[in-house]
């Protein structure tokens, strides 16, 4: 395959009246699917699977479904789809509620579970075994002297194609697919290791991401990659929120260079790539490339397209809580997105809880944040190791009584720790329901019931087990 081979990084932007129309006419522009896939091939679909939700949280299957068909009519022998979900949900736990297992076989594909989630329902499963399935299943790689397990499924594939959805994000303004490649790798090795004041030092969460980012990438690079941005979702992202609208531009990019084809995506987006540190790090690296002038943009003319999404909130309190005040202090990217994250869920899920909860909540976040509006009524919530650690000594925290013999000091009860650097969400949500009761927080409630249904304890334990959590 001189073409992949070759150092000639080859873009398409392609416009069409459906996804399908626009996937097929991106491919025909690059040359055809037998381009990127030989007969007898094993093919593998990197697609995004987060929670148990549909389209555009995750990818559009119609997209997927394309794919799939085009790369049998090729002559692939196998066609495998998958990733790896959001922290503590099972692949096997989308798949039911979804019906992707019997959907994929419907279609010529198969769905693979990643992690193991088929076997977990097992009885009796000794150690022996466990380890015997988990070397078949895993490798271990090394990048940097960082060790990550990756699926061999994967590694074994003679082909790997990116086919990711775009959405926007709160720490990188779009998900591209430099992204989506992140998740071939299972969340424990997605996290970032260093803690505290470290991460407050000149955006260290978000450079040592994108490290981490990089590294991932470079265990296997896609041979053909597709940015779906036919509809996006703006405003708030990349997850369905309340302030999330999803707009329809009938365009995708596709091409065989990951880098270029989302540095084109970036610029027909109106982002602006020197400012891009994941995509100009993937360039440094050698990965691929991100000048425009090297790369061959066939199909549209870019110049001419000039999409304007509405981005992400950069500042937490422009999201609109009623009855909360939101107070940040000096912020690292790791809680800046963890909490953007976990008050459009509050916003998303608690519309009715909201309007009716005691009308005094304080929610500080960051090193050193402003004291609450009302240190004596307000409920305090203090999220992040930061905002606990640097309002030891605050005024909020104690109560003080007066009274004719003497002055009586007391823990100030009404303040909620969300520990965390940075705090886990799901844990956040159940802390919070037990704080204000769940007769309180019906609604906030009820979505942390249907969380619970396919992030149960003992699925959790087995995450652990098997080194994917």
């Amino acid at each position: 395959m001189d073409l992949l081979n070759s150092e000639t990084a080859e873009v398409a932007i392609v416009k069409g009246e459906t996804p399908k129309e626009c996937v097929l006419n991106g491919i025909d522009q690059l040359g055809g699917i037998s381009r990127y896939i030989d007969n007898g091939d094993q093919v593998f679909i990197k697609f995004n699977l987060r929670l148990p939700y549909g389209f555009p949280t995750n990818t559009n299957f119609d997209v997927l479904e394309t794919i799939i068909q085009s790369c049998n009519k090729a002559g692939a022998k196998k066609v495998y789809v998958g990733s790896f979900p959001f922290k503590g949900v099972t692949i096997k736990a989308i798949s039911d509620r979804l019906g992707l297992k019997r959907y994929f076989e419907s279609i010529g594909g198969e769905l693979a579970f990643l992690d193991n989630s088929n076997y977990f329902n097992m009885k009796k499963f000794d150690s022996e075994k466990l380890k015997v399935i988990k070397n078949r299943s895993f490798s271990k790689i090394n990048v940097n002297n960082q060790t990550f397990i990756v699926p061999k499924v994967i590694l074994d594939s003679n082909k790997l194609i990116s086919v990711n959805q775009v959405n926007v994000d709160p720490l990188f303004k779009r998900r591209l697919s430099l992204l989506n490649s992140y998740s071939i790798v299972p969340n424990r090795y997605q996290e970032i290791l260093r803690k505290g004041k470290d991460l407050l030092l000149n955006g260290q969460y978000k450079q040592d991401l994108i490290s981490n980012i990089i590294d991932v990438f470079s265990i296997k690079k896609p041979n053909l990659v597709i940015n779906d941005l036919f509809y996006i979702l703006e405003n708030a992202g990349p997850f369905i929120y309340k302030d999330s609208n999803l707009t329809k531009t009938g365009i995708m990019v596709l091409g065989n260079d990951a880098v270029a084809v989302d540095a084109v995506t970036s610029k027909i987006m109106n982002l602006n790539i020197k400012k891009n540190d994941l995509i100009l790090k993937a360039e440094e690296k050698g990965l691929g490339l991100a000048d425009l002038s090297k790369i061959k943009i066939i199909g549209e003319n870019f110049e001419n397209i000039d999409l304007i999404i509405g981005e992400c909130t950069n500042k937490l309190d422009e999201i609109k809580l009623q009855n909360f005040s939101i107070k940040t202090g000096y912020l690292c990217s790791g809680c800046f997105k963890q909490a953007y994250h976990l008050l459009n869920l509050m916003k998303t899920n608690m519309t009715k809880d909201l309007k009716y909860i005691t009308p005094n909540n304080s929610f500080l976040i960051g090193d050193d944040p402003p004291d609450p509006n009302n240190i004596s009524k307000d409920n305090i919530i203090l999220f992040g190791d930061c905002a606990i650690n640097s309002t030891r000594k605050r005024e909020f925290k104690i109560i003080v009584k007066e009274s004719k013999k003497k002055r009586k000091y007391k823990v100030n009860k009404k303040v909620l720790k969300l520990s965390g650097c940075p705090p886990d969400i799901f844990k956040c949500i159940k802390l919070l329901i037990n704080y204000y009761g769940k007769k309180d927080l019906p609604m906030l409630n009820l979505y942390s019931e249907t969380v619970a249904s396919y992030t149960p304890e003992k699925i959790t334990k087995k995450l652990r087990i098997w080194e994917v959590l």
